[in-house]
């Protein structure tokens, strides 16, 4: 049996790590809620260069991973500022999904691996779409340049973000959603008639011609979801996959037929049953499968993240709330 991912739920132990202090250094001591995109934009004043802070420090094994009473040291070393994050000695807790469910107010957070997965029930349009990569070849990652038509006036040095689309999401046969995921962070150089050019700071994937472009999206950063345990008067099932060819496991996608109208909303903690009958359906069992924590909900369906699997997830496997 597959161990319950604790990349999500449990915390990191860091190992600590000794930082002489000079005089004009800057401390922050880290809060609960405090991101690399808060303190990038409090001191390099730009949320951008969050990516830049994470690979800085080491010790920092996961960006979305600091910790209350950690060291944010903010230094000059000529007219550069550079961030230091010292770890807090202080060891914490692990959760388990189920230890999560029986505190209250238990909250997780998701890596922008999976947090910039958008679930939508429209094909989305944005403020433009990438034309070609300026320069050779048809793709582009970091510290290339893309061109973009807009229908926007975007304006030097703003922020946008680029979004691709993944798949269809399909009940049957029928279409009723679409994922997309959010692939790349740039800053426009320059725009003249309809056509910007935009160099990416920071990209999860390379960016390709067709790709859309938003200036009002919410940046790439990680996702803190509230966990909840929510009971369904009637049980639903996954009705599409993403990430596993014959089913999905860990750290997969799937899409489930129940969503805000049933109670279900970001943060519902779902568990997966195999309905299997036996003697020609003289008796029918539900067996354990797996576990989901719902990162978007739909007003009939939703999207889940597999956080425990004992075998394959499969379309047509149940999916059920708390007991009522």
């Amino acid at each position: 049996m597959k161990k319950t991912l604790a990349l999500f739920i449990g915390l990191f132990i860091f190992i600590s790590a000794y930082m002489p202090l000079m005089a004009e250094d800057i401390v922050h001591t880290v809060k609960k809620g405090d991101t690399l995109w808060d303190i990038s934009s409090e001191y390099l004043k730009t949320p951008w260069k969050w990516p830049l802070v994470w690979s800085n420090n080491n010790d920092i094994t996961n960006p979305h991973r600091i910790f209350p009473n950690d060291r944010v040291i903010i230094s000059r070393q000529g007219e550069k500022v550079v961030i230091t994050i010292v770890p807090a000695q202080e060891e914490p807790q692990v959760y388990t999904p189920e230890e999560i469910t029986r505190e209250e107010e238990k909250s997780v957070v998701v890596s922008p691996k999976f947090s910039t997965y958008i679930y939508s029930p429209n094909i989305l349009k944005g403020s433009g779409t990438v034309s070609k990569k300026h320069g050779i070849g048809d793709l582009a990652s970091r510290s290339e340049q893309v061109l973009i038509e807009s229908h926007s006036s975007l304006a030097p040095d703003q922020g946008i973000t680029i979004v691709s689309k993944v798949s269809d999401v399909k009940k049957d046969k029928e279409t009723i959603g679409y994922l997309y995921k959010a692939i790349a962070i740039a800053r426009v150089e320059a725009y003249q008639s309809g056509i910007a050019k935009a160099a990416i700071d920071y990209s999860n994937q390379e960016v390709k011609a067709g790709d859309i472009v938003f200036d009002d999206l919410k940046s790439i950063e990680p996702m803190t979801v509230r966990i909840t345990e929510p009971s369904l008067h009637s049980g639903g099932e996954i009705i599409d996959i993403y990430g596993g060819i014959m089913g999905s496991s860990d750290l997969d996608l799937v899409f489930m037929d129940v969503g805000k109208q049933d109670g279900i909303d970001q943060g519902a903690l779902l568990s997966i049953f195999e309905e299997t009958s036996v003697n020609k359906d003289a008796a029918s069992f539900n067996d354990y499968r797996g576990m989901t924590l719902v990162l978007q909900s739909l007003d009939t369906s939703s999207m889940g993240l597999i956080l425990e699997s004992r075998e394959p997830i499969k379309r047509g496997f149940k999916v059920v709330g708390a007991p009522e």
